[in-house]
C-alpha cells in the first residue's frame, strides 16, 4: 500500500531553536518501551518511520530513543500508537507484547531537552496540529523539524514535548550521539506481561480506552 503523501501541513522547521530549554535533572525518573532486542539504554540506529525518527540519511542516521515520564504515557506512545481512536471496535493482541520490553531509566548525567510545549510552539508561530497532532502522513515532514534541531541546535541533547495520546505527560526524544556516555541508567528491564503490577496497569489503559485484548 503506497503511503499518502504529506499534505503541506506542517510549515518549514525555523533558522534558529531560541524557545524554552527542559532540564532533566540527575535522579529523574523515565519509561521507555523498546523492541526486545535493544537494551533499555541502547539507541534505535535508524529503523522505522515515526513522527521525529529516523534523522539522516541512512547510512548516516542519527541514534535516537524515545522515553516518556510515566507508564501510561509510554504505552499510548507506543504500543497504542497506531490505534485509530475513531474505530468502534479497537483490539490489540496480547501475543505482540512478546516483542517488546518495559524499561525504567534513571537520569545520571544533567541533560536539557529544547521544548515544543505549548508556550513554545506560540513562540515558534506553530500550532499543536501542525507539528505534535497530525496524522501519520505528515510525518516526513515532521522529521524535518526534529533534523534541523539535530543540526543546528547543538547545545541540547534532544526534544520534548507534550504527548499527543495521553495529554498532560511528557514524550521525549534523546539524540544518542549527543547523549554523555552513561546518562541513562537502566533500573529494570521487563516484559508487561510478565510483571503482575505493570500487567495490571495496562489492562487498565485498555479497559480505559474500550480496547478489546486479544490472546
Amino acid at each position: 500500500m503506497t503511503a499518502l503523501a504529506p499534505t503541506g501541513l506542517v510549515p518549514k522547521p525555523p533558522t534558529a531553536f531560541a524557545t524554552h530549554v527542559t532540564d532533566l535533572p540527575v535522579g529523574a525518573v523515565l519509561w521507555r518501551i523498546h523492541a526486545e532486542k535493544l537494551a533499555g539504554d541502547a539507541f534505535n540506529s535508524g529503523f522505522g518511520a515515526s513522527r521525529f525518527a529516523p534523522i539522516g540519511p541512512v547510512r548516516k542516521r542519527v541514534p535516537t530513543a524515545y522515553a516518556a515520564d510515566g507508564f501510561e504515557a509510554a504505552v499510548y506512545e507506543t504500543i497504542f500508537h497506531d490505534l485509530d481512536p475513531a474505530h468502534s471496535f479497537k483490539t490489540y493482541s496480547l501475543s505482540k507484547l512478546a516483542d517488546v520490553r518495559c524499561s525504567v531509566l534513571r537520569v545520571a548525567s544533567p541533560l536539557g531537552l529544547r521544548s515544543f510545549l505549548a508556550p513554545d510552539l506560540m513562540k515558534l508561530g506553530v500550532a499543536r496540529n501542525q507539528l505534535i497532532d497530525t496524522l501519520a502522513r505528515e510525518f516526513p515532514d515532521t522529521r524535518r523539524w526534529s533534523a534541523a534541531l539535530h543540526r543546528k541546535d547543538v547545545a541540547t541533547h534532544g526534544m520534548v514535548w507534550e504527548s499527543r495520546a495521553y495529554p498532560s505527560s511528557l514524550a521525549m526524544m534523546f539524540f544518542g550521539d549527543r547523549m554523555p556516555t552513561g546518562a541513562l541508567s537502566v533500573v529494570s528491564t521487563v516484559r508487561i506481561d510478565a510483571d503482575p503490577s505493570l500487567a495490571m496497569r495496562f489492562k487498565t489503559l485498555a479497559d480505559r480506552s474500550g480496547i478489546t485484548l486479544t490472546v
